[in-house]
């Protein structure tokens, strides 16, 4: 049992070094670069997809060209 506990302590020392070690090169996950991009809502269906996936039309933002079509003029 002695035995066990030890090479689970070796295990884990040896786990915390391999990460201080990879923090300090930068290996770690990097943070996100820019800002998210805003949302906005399809005016005939409702679906939210982001302002550059969109169509604009009008001021209205649609989710595909068939919506586009089919919703009607203000």
């Amino acid at each position: 049992m002695k035995i066990i506990l030890l090479v689970l302590g070796l295990l884990l020392v040896c786990w915390i070094l391999r990460s201080y070690r990879g923090r300090l090169r930068g290996d770690g996950p990097r943070p996100a670069s820019g800002a998210g991009e805003d949302m906005v809502r399809c005016a005939h269906c409702g679906v939210h997809l982001p302002r550059g996936e969109s169509i604009v039309t009008q001021g209205s933002f649609y989710c595909s060209p068939e919506h586009q079509r089919e919703h009607p003029p203000r």
